[in-house]
């Protein structure tokens, strides 16, 4: 069996980061022995210490030792939560601290893949990486992105570049959105970029509920709530939507901002307890990608507020599967749709099964060739 090293944002105490690199895992040790490169970036993992210091002024120092203190044990409880399904759900290998560690020591590997995630966003990693663009270890490695995401689309004539450099190594190139393709493109790159499905909906529904299938169930209906950054559109259009149907809201913030009629914050839960949370929502109100994938693969009657910034990955999903209906940007948005109307699922699935397919064996092929 191939020894196949995943790298990507596989400790940023985030659903959507934990849950992909999982389900990639899960996937590729279908086809060989899959193992995550546990490359720890101090740019990702900052973002997720119980204790958030910031070092911009005295005043936000001030406010983030405040915050830290109020919230340390519900931080320290949802770092648990996360660290636990990272140990016991990913197989990894040993730990390297910064590229050159990687490149003086690369992973023993066959093959390398870099992704899914934003691992091409610069904005996230301070510049595109040697790490996520498979730039360290053997030439005789073979080197594979599968679904990265570049994230908003848009890269400045130095950036464009520097991807016509770094990704000269990859063998097999696929990226997650069209718009990320055509990003690829305009920088120059003349190899063969196939748009792929993120890796969570390469596994099935019925795979999804056997991993969720002793996670204990939210008793109830309840509008769950998901947001990734501060909107007043979503607060506004979620308060409706609860409004409407008199339905609680479950959330995942530290407190309870702007939302008018709570059930519970579930802030401190793992990944399979997100996943288990939206499977059994009765609505899903969101300003997420992979709150949005889960809402499609369990069927669910949803509404997408998308991000600002990185809201093309929503657009290019839904966009895909005939359901761009379902992007509400403003109260004006939503009020002019039927909140209960019924989504045609029956075409959904048949075209969600067809790119799934695809992605599949695009990524068998990629490691079989």
């Amino acid at each position: 069996m191939k020894k196949i090293g995943i790298i990507t944002f596989h400790s940023a105490h985030n659903y959507g980061a934990m849950l992909q690199v999982y389900a990639l895992q899960k996937k590729i040790n279908e086809y060989g022995k899959a193992e995550v490169i546990n490359y720890r970036n101090k740019e990702i993992d900052k973002n997720y210490r119980v204790l958030r210091l910031s070092k911009k002024s005295p005043v936000a120092f001030a406010k983030s030792f405040v915050g830290s203190v109020l919230y340390f044990n519900k931080n320290k409880k949802r770092y648990k939560s996360f660290n636990t399904f990272m140990k016991e759900k990913l197989s990894l290998t040993e730990i390297y601290h910064s590229e050159n560690e990687l490149k003086k020591r690369p992973p023993c590997e066959e093959i390398y893949i870099t992704g899914s995630d934003q691992v091409w966003n610069t904005k996230i990693t301070n510049g595109l990486k040697d790490s996520y663009t498979l730039n360290f270890g053997e030439n005789k490695v073979k080197r594979i992105s599968y679904a990265a995401s570049v994230g908003n689309g848009n890269l400045t004539a130095d950036e464009k570049k520097k991807f016509l450099d770094k990704l000269s190594r990859i063998d097999f190139l696929s990226v997650r959105e069209e718009t990320g393709k055509k990003c690829l493109i305009d920088a120059g790159i003349k190899k063969d970029i196939k748009v792929v499905l993120d890796p969570t909906l390469i596994i099935t529904k019925e795979e999804w509920e056997k991993e969720i299938e002793n996670v204990k169930k939210e008793d109830g209906d309840y509008i769950l709530a998901y947001i990734v950054e501060e909107d007043d559109n979503y607060y506004e259009i979620l308060n409706k939507l609860s409004k409407i149907t008199g339905l609680k809201v479950i959330h995942f913030s530290k407190k309870n901002k702007q939302i008018d009629n709570v059930k519970a914050s579930k802030y401190t839960e793992g990944p399979l307890e997100f996943v288990s949370l939206i499977k059994n929502a009765k609505y899903v109100v969101c300003t997420s990608f992979h709150a949005t994938v889960f809402s499609i693969i369990f069927n669910k009657k949803f509404w997408v507020i998308p991000h600002k910034t990185t809201g093309s990955r929503v657009n290019d999903l839904l966009n895909g599967l005939n359901l761009k209906d379902r992007i509400v940007r403003t109260i004006d948005d939503f009020d002019k749709k039927e909140y209960d109307a019924n989504i045609c699922y029956d075409e959904v699935d048949k075209i969600l099964n067809e790119k799934r397919t695809e992605s599949i064996k695009w990524l068998y092929n990629a490691i079989n060739n």
